[in-house]
Formats: C-alpha cells, structure tokens, sequence
C-alpha cells in the first residue's frame, strides 16, 4: 500500500514535514481556544505569558520529542523503549508515551465532536449564502450572515445543534470517517497529500479574514486588547497562578505537546533534517497564528459591541452573531469555518495516527484499514457518548431532556472535576495528562537520555545552543511543568472552593 507508515518510511521533503507538523499543530487549539482563553485572562497579559511559555518550555520539550522520534524511528512508545534500552535503562520510561498516546485518543473523541459543530455551521452559513446568492445574484455576496434572522435566532443555533443529537453524530461521523479515510492511506498517499493542499488553503483564507478584519472591525480596539499587556492583570494573574497555568496549558494544547504525536511524526523525519531549525518553525507558525486568529476574531467582536471574554462560546455563538452585523458576513463567516474545519481535520490526523503507527507495529501489519478502521469506530462510538453529554437537561421548550449522558459526571464528586459531564471532563483531564507526559518527556530527555546521543540526534550547529537547550529541558521545563500540574491540581481547585 503507497504512503504506508512501516518503519523506514519517510516524509518525501522536509516542506512536507513542516506542512504536517505545523497541520498538527494548528487546529481548533488556535482558532476556537486560543482566542477564547486569551479573552477570559486578560488578552496582552496572557498572550506574553503565552509567547514566554512557548519559547522557555514548550520549544525545548517540542526539540525533544522529535528527537526522540527521530532517533527511535518506530511509533511514539517503540522509539522510547528503543531509546531506553540503548542507555541502560528501563522500558518504564515508555510510560510517557502511552500517556501521551492515550491521551491524544480521548482528545480526538470530544475533539471530532467539536469539529462536527464546525462543520454544521459550514453548512448552515454557506447554506444561507447560496440562497442569497440565488435571490440577488452575485450580489448576495455581500449579504450579513444569517441575514433576515434576528439575533436572537442566530444565538440559538449552537443551542438547536446540541438539543439535536443526531445531528450532532451524524456530523461527527463524516469528521471521524474523513479523519479515518486519509490516515488509511498512509503518509505520503494520505497524510502528506491532504496537508500539502489544505495548509497552503489554511494560510491564505486566514489573511484574507485578517485583512477583513482590519478593515471592517475596531483594529484599534482588537490590537490593543490581544497585544497590549495591561500590568494590573498580570499581576492578578501571576500572583494566583491563573494565568500562568492558562498560557502553559494552551501552549501543551495548541502545539500539541505530551501526545506523543510530534514523537511520532518525528518518527518519519529524514537525517539529515535540520530539526532545531524545523521545531523552531513549527513553534513560531502555531503561536503566529493563535495570535493572528486572535487579530482576525476580536476587531470584529469589539466592533458589533460583544463580550471577547464569552468564553467556548465565543467562536459559536460570539462570532455568528459578529458575521450577521457586518457586510459580506456571510462569505467571510463561511470562510472563517472552512478555516476551521482544515485545521481541525489536519490535527486530527495526526492524533489519529499515534496510536495507528503503534497497532501497525504491534500487529507487524500495513493493512491500515484495520489498524486506522479499527481506532476510528471506537473513537467515533466514544464520540456518540461525548455528542450526547452535550445535550441539555432542559429542551428549548422547557421540557426534560435529562438522559444517563447529560447528567452522569465522572469523578463529578471531586473538587477538580465537579458538574462536569463526560466531555467536559475528558476536556479538562487531557490539561492534566499533557503536562504530565510532558514532564516525563522532559526527565528523559534531559536526564536519561546520555549528552552524547542528545547531541548526535538533534545535530544543533552551535554547542552553546545546545548547552541552551540542555539547561532549559533538564531543569527549568521539568520544574515549570510540575508547578503548574501542582497548581492546577491542587492550589486552584482549593481557591476556587
């Protein structure tokens, strides 16, 4: 099978890498909770906090599972077992590996869910401009979103969506079997040709919405809020740890790191690639375009009068109701979830693939439409639970909707988990396991794996960078990250009690 992901098999040029690990990098992590947690902490405060995390500790943690996939060269926990074992040491260090890998099998269950209500309001706002475009003719591109529909409609949508759970399935299933589809085909068949067409797509349609942002939002309001740092609030934000755990967090989410999918495209990386210069690109194109999103969502928040501080709802609720009050709101809202849905659809391959490399591995098999197949219809049966939790306890009528999904709370009776339902709470459980992955990626790394071998398989031109590095990966990322796991844990369910 062309493109299949047995050991030996490589991206075909290092713009094909950068493309599919920048695509797994960037996705909803940048578009939907980048802007929304940066309007909950403070916008500027939390972006620099942000920006500080990326380049301290997430770069140096990014450097290092690539290397190790890299050096490995099988699946995330083959390449640690392999690692290990050149050392000395024991295979218990592959532990983060599965972490990381199991932890990116729950994100892809309540992440395709997501991903379906993306793809529904691609439907419904392209639906509503091809009417307008039918009834006015080319002039209907410059119909509002939504147009004829009163606010209070249009708020509604995200509401009628969750309290209609086949809907909701059935547009999770076309994102599980798209995901399934192109990770089946391998990595150059599949994986590389999908990421070659839709980043390229990806960048341009978010200039486009940057530049039409600029021009019919408040640029000035949107600025100033998401670059400039107002001090009172990073302070606040500092002093209780919020911030800090927020940035950090978001930083583990949106590069994708402690899920073992940067170990396992790293995996397919060619020797000769310069892979501090790759991980530098990647770090600085995911962070650029949260912060570019973020310029592209806020000048039109601000200018329609709404809160950026809404929270998940921002990109649902918030944003619909800012594409319905502008001209052309139709065609730039329609291709603001397009945007969404690439980048959706690019980190979810990758997601997938972690633990396909590993089943392919174990079973010693390139047959990927049992090894893909099969870990797709488990994700897409935990999909169905996540889609259902979703669903309000109370119909839009005020009837009851309450089912075993809406009202179950796993571990619903702890500080850290309470009234969460099961998406929520495997949302909220992946900010746990990702930092800790992390963590033991970084004692590997920094402390198992010998200088020598670190030297060797990253290839840094210059000793004092990679003395730089070394510092940063053996003692300040293991103790930031366990900080904040601490916090997180510990500090901030106890002052929120």
């Amino acid at each position: 099978m062309q493109g299949t992901a047995g050991e030996g098999s490589h991206w075909s040029s290092k713009a094909a890498f950068i493309m599919a690990a920048v695509g797994s990098a960037v996705g909803l992590g940048n578009l939907w909770r980048f802007p929304y947690v940066a309007g909950e902490n403070g916008g500027g405060a939390f972006v620099l906090l942000y920006v500080i995390c990326v380049a301290v500790i997430g770069l140096p943690v990014l450097v290092a599972e690539l290397f190790i996939g890299r050096r490995g060269g099988m699946s995330a926990v083959g390449s640690v077992v392999k690692l290990a074992k050149a050392e000395g040491r024991s295979t218990f260090w592959a532990a983060q590996s599965w972490i990381g890998m199991i932890g990116a099998f729950i994100i892809l269950t309540f992440y395709s869910v997501i991903a379906g209500w993306v793809l529904a309001y691609v439907i419904m706002i392209g639906g509503d401009l091809i009417n307008s475009i039918a009834q006015s003719g080319i002039g209907g591109l410059a119909a509002t979103a939504f147009e004829g529909q009163t606010s209070d409609e249009v708020a509604a949508k995200l509401g009628n969506l969750l309290n209609d759970p086949t809907r909701m399935i059935t547009y999770h299933a076309i994102f599980v079997i798209l995901t399934v589809g192109i990770v089946m085909r391998g990595i150059k068949g599949g994986i590389e040709a999908a990421v070659m067409f839709l980043m390229p797509a990806f960048f341009v349609l978010l200039i486009v919405l940057l530049g039409f942002a600029m021009i019919e939002g408040d640029a000035g309001r949107g600025i100033d809020f998401l670059l400039g740092v107002r001090f009172d609030d990073l302070w606040v934000g500092v002093k209780n740890g919020s911030v800090i755990s927020a940035a950090l967090g978001q930083a583990f989410f949106s590069i994708g790191l402690g899920s073992a999918l940067m170990a396992t495209y790293g995996a397919y990386m060619r020797e000769e690639q310069d892979l501090p210069r790759s991980s530098r690109l990647v770090a600085i194109a995911d962070t650029g375009v949260g912060i570019i999103a973020g310029l592209a969502i806020f000048p039109i928040v601000f200018a329609m009068g709404l809160d950026a501080g809404s929270g998940p709802t921002l990109m649902f609720q918030t944003l619909p109701l800012a594409f319905q009050g502008i001209p052309f709101g139709g065609l730039f809202g329609l291709m603001f979830f397009i945007l969404g849905f690439f980048a959706a659809i690019t980190s979810s391959i990758a997601l997938l693939e972690t633990s396909t490399k590993w089943v392919d591995e174990q079973t010693k098999s390139d047959h990927r439409f049992l090894s893909a197949g099969g870990i797709g219809l488990v994700v897409f049966i935990i999909g169905v639970f996540n889609a259902l939790s979703q669903v309000p306890a109370v119909g839009p009528n005020g009837e009851d909707q309450s089912t075993f999904w809406n009202t179950w709370q796993p571990l619903g009776e702890t500080t850290l988990f309470k009234g969460m339902v099961l998406l929520d709470f495997l949302s909220a459980a992946t900010d746990l396991i990702l930092p800790i992955a992390g963590f033991i990626t970084a004692v590997f790394a920094g402390w198992i794996v010998s200088t020598a071998t670190a030297r060797e398989a990253i290839g840094f031109k210059s000793e004092l960078w990679f003395q730089r590095w070394r510092f940063l990966i053996r003692y300040i990322c293991p103790v930031s990250i366990l900080l904040v796991i601490v916090y997180s844990t510990i500090l901030a369910p106890m002052l929120g009690s």
